[in-house]
């Protein structure tokens, strides 16, 4: 794995569980936050699976069928979902702040969606 993904997948992981404790804090309901932390966690897997030869090869299509569930449920939860009637309480921010944070998020997820799909991408051609 070059330098750079491993840095980006460190501070994934720390901006993850940086999140969780905040959606703890403000007592965000339970399944949202077990969502988190496995599409979170399956989002390093891939990482790490895309740049780990030994381990690509033996990967099969059925250990990528969450990915498009994933990147799917997670565009939705930043982009159109409406936090309160998924029960996440926010800090006070306003409108602008809240659309900021959004892009932000998809931003920064975007090249481990982007490794995922790539994995995705090679497990079907090569098989």
């Amino acid at each position: 794995m070059p330098w750079w993904m491993q840095v980006y997948t460190i501070l994934f992981i720390i901006v993850v569980i940086s999140n969780l404790i905040f959606q703890i804090k403000l007592k965000t309901k339970k399944h949202i936050l077990f969502y988190e932390l496995l599409s979170a966690g399956y989002m390093v897997f891939l990482i790490y699976t895309y740049w780990t030869p030994s381990i690509l090869h033996n990967i099969s299509a059925l250990n990528l069928l969450a990915l498009p569930f994933i990147i799917g449920v997670d565009f939705y939860l930043t982009m159109w979902g409406k936090p309160e009637e998924l029960g996440i309480k926010l800090a006070e921010m306003t409108k602008k702040e809240f659309e900021t944070a959004k892009t932000v998020s998809i931003l920064f997820a975007a090249p481990a969606y982007i490794t995922g799909i790539l994995l995705a991408c090679h497990v079907i051609i090569t098989r």
